[in-house]
């Protein structure tokens, strides 16, 4: 049985005449509760179809990329409560919680505390937050429950997702209308003061389908209850209508906001982001297309001070910003004229914009020419365009060729040229070699670009008069940085997986070597002048491609075992090494070890242990401001055990309904550090008044869920 999930006493059964159709297994497993544990096997051959590395479903063994998949069992059964802690599931995934309202992921290079290197996509939609160039987990339009499926490219992902995809690829699909009318809700809460609640109801008539879900989250801070903590609501509806049993469109609408501390690579900040979504697809099984709108309101401010040698400069302005993206894609698989050969091809074209009365423009600002002429506010337009062609040769059924290529234009960086080679042998049936050779690349974001925020001057700041005008001119070389350049990667691997007894042992092993160039980096170069202050004519603070050139090797390995139908373990060993000046600044050990059950009797549940090695944290925000050093912060060797332990029961007979309650844990242990129960996964200091700045400790939570479905 598929649990979806309710609300106890807010269940409203709908009936809703059955279709003559062929129904899927997913449904007939749904529809009886005895046959989940008889045909759990024979759905393992679906679960190793993925669709991500290729954009066409293929044998996850003969896929071009490293690639990992989510299933809706491992959603079910884990005992993560958002999204991003679902993802340490993923073998070399370094999972990163800041604040109860920043979460990010990294794996393959150097660390970084910023989710600038993994292309997000929710339903095909990429979830970029144009301004700072992350999807921000936290007000993503996307309940956990109502995912259906995750898939990750374990590397680049360029040369079919241009811009960003550079480390990889996460590709998140929600659940599809059921046939049937259903419906599921949820609630939630525990430690830290967390509440979480969320429901969805969908149905069925003729060839329309709709669906409606929204869900809200409080979350307090680790530190304390007075700590300022996260909240957020979202809320979204999809209408499909089946053209052919293949073909579809479907309407997608998103609303989200959330608020909450965040810890940057230039300073810790505050505020409000929203997400307001409008996405149009087409699907079928040769041509796809897709046309979205996105808006991200945006109102926040960094709180650090500006100070310099203990003396306070100025502070920043607290600003709205209101960024807008209208993107269009289409991808078609080409008419076989040669068997062996499968060729896609694809592209589209994406226009941003972005408005603000609190930022800087840096073309006109310190421009004496020009009109806007120390006039403070900025519009600022960006251009894209992309195209692909995708192809496969399967001279035998024992070995398929990848070759494939994407161009990408840009008006902030260089055009990119991102090429593929890949080939993937089957020397015995269930046994597959992957070699594979990939460029990829980062597009600078808007932070890193063109953020240039105002100031505020002090009663008793130093700069007065015709120096504070200087000072706003001197913000325009403060952050953004028109002159950067895009990020790249040079990527080789080797790849090995191996099915056994059935497919129910996995066995995989990937080895790479990462050539990471033109690393972009926050760079500080203050110039005092007589008086021990900045000078202004001088000095920058600001991105640079400073990181120089990084070599990077690291493996893989990880075992899927399903020893009975109620029960799955999971076991992976990632390492990592960053040669050169930065080896000291990333985990070289990242281990996984646990498993799920799901019993007849009704017993559910997991448990996982996860572990990070040691490692120098040397971007510590600096609470005095971005115009002070940072500081290093050695990280210690933790683990985190995270699992879920739940009971399912039947309500009624012939109800449908169905009924689970039971408990997450979520216990960070530090066996080296001050606290056992306690450590940080980003670095963090405590100010001289008590305050903490930069990455929180992360402390026990354990929750409480009462859900339900028919």
């Amino acid at each position: 049985m598929r649990p979806v999930f309710v609300l106890i006493g807010l269940l409203i059964l709908i009936s809703d005449p059955a279709r003559g159709e062929e129904p899927e297994v997913s449904d007939l497993i749904a529809a009886d509760e005895e046959s989940e544990f008889i045909d759990e096997f024979a759905l393992l051959a679906e679960d190793a179809m993925v669709e991500l590395a290729a954009r066409h479903k293929q044998d996850i063994g003969m896929s071009p990329s490293a690639v990992t998949v989510l299933t809706r069992k491992d959603i079910e059964a884990s005992g993560a409560t958002t999204v991003v802690d679902l993802l340490r599931l993923v073998p070399g995934m370094d999972v990163i919680i800041t604040t109860a309202a920043m979460s990010s992921i990294t794996s393959r290079l150097y660390w970084v505390n910023e989710n600038w290197v993994y292309l997000v996509l929710v339903d095909g939609r990429d979830a970029t937050l144009e301004l700072i160039g992350t999807p921000h987990w936290e007000v993503q339009p996307i309940l956990l429950e109502d995912i259906e499926r995750i898939e990750i490219i374990r590397g680049p992902g360029s040369a079919l997702y241009g811009a960003n995809a550079m480390a990889g690829v996460v590709s998140i699909t929600t659940r599809s209308v059921t046939e049937k009318t259903s419906a599921w809700a949820r609630v939630g809460g525990g430690e830290t003061g967390r509440l979480r609640i969320g429901a969805r109801a969908s149905t069925r008539i003729g060839d329309w389908a709709f669906s409606l879900s929204g869900g809200a989250e409080k979350r307090g801070s680790f530190l304390g209850p007075g700590a300022e903590g996260m909240q957020g609501y979202m809320l979204r509806s999809v209408v499909e209508y089946r053209l052919t049993e293949s073909d579809r469109i479907r309407l997608d609408m998103a609303l989200t906001r959330g608020e909450g501390p965040l810890a940057t690579g230039v300073g810790d900040a505050s505020g409000h982001l929203g997400v307001r979504a409008v996405q149009l697809s087409y699907l079928s099984e040769v041509l796809r297309g897709k046309l979205y709108w996105t808006q991200n309101p945006i109102d926040a401010y960094f709180r650090a001070p500006l100070e310099y040698a203990g003396i306070r400069l100025a502070e920043f302005v607290k600003g709205g910003v209101d960024a807008h993206t209208l993107d269009g894609e289409v991808q078609w698989t080409l008419p076989r004229v040669w068997d062996p050969l499968m060729v896609i091809i694809g592209g589209g074209g994406r226009f941003s914009w972005l408005i603000s009365d609190m930022l800087l423009d840096a073309d006109t600002f310190g421009d004496i020419t020009s009109p806007d002429y120390r006039r403070p506010g900025i519009e600022y337009f960006e251009y894209r365009a992309g195209a692909f062609v995708h192809g496969e040769l399967t001279p035998a059924d024992w070995f398929t060729c990848t070759l494939g290529t994407r161009f990408d234009y840009n008006s902030v960086s260089d055009v990119f040229i991102s090429p593929r080679l890949a080939g993937v042998f089957r020397p015995a049936g269930e046994q597959f070699i992957r070699l594979g050779l990939a460029r990829s690349f980062r597009k600078p974001t808007f932070m890193e670009s063109h953020l240039h925020p105002m100031a505020l001057f002090p009663p008793d700041s130093p700069i007065t008069g015709g120096d504070q005008a200087n000072f706003q001119e001197f913000l325009t070389r403060v952050i953004g940085n028109s002159e950067v350049e895009n990020e790249e990667l040079l990527a080789f691997e080797v790849g090995y997986l191996g099915r056994f007894l059935d497919g129910r042992l996995t066995v995989a092993l990937d080895l790479y070597y990462n050539y990471h160039s033109n690393v972009i980096e926050f760079d500080e170069d203050i110039v005092e002048d007589e008086n021990g202050l900045p000078d202004l004519d001088l000095s920058s603070v600001m991105f640079k491609n400073v990181g120089g050139d990084l070599d990077i090797i690291g493996s893989e390995l990880v075992v899927h075992f399903e020893p009975a139908p109620y029960l799955h373990l999971l076991a992976s060993w990632s390492y990592r090494e960053v040669l050169g000046k930065k080896s000291h600044q990333s985990p070289k050990n990242l281990v996984t070890l646990g498993g799920r059950f799901n019993t007849e009797t009704g017993l559910v549940g997991s448990l996982y242990v996860f572990s990070r090695s040691e490692f120098t944290d040397p971007l510590v925000s600096n609470p005095a401001g971005m115009l002070e050093p940072k500081f290093s912060q050695q990280m210690d060797h933790v683990f985190l055990a995270m699992g879920k332990l739940g009971w399912r029961w039947k309500v009624g007979v012939g109800v449908g309904l169905e009924m689970e309650a039971g408990a997450k844990l979520f216990l960070p242990i530090s066996p080296f550090g001050e606290h056992l129960f306690r450590y940080r996964e980003v670095g963090g200091v405590w100010t001289k008044t008590g305050e903490n700045y930069g990455g929180e400790e992360l402390r026990r939570m354990v929750t409480g869920y009462l859900q339900g479905s028919f």
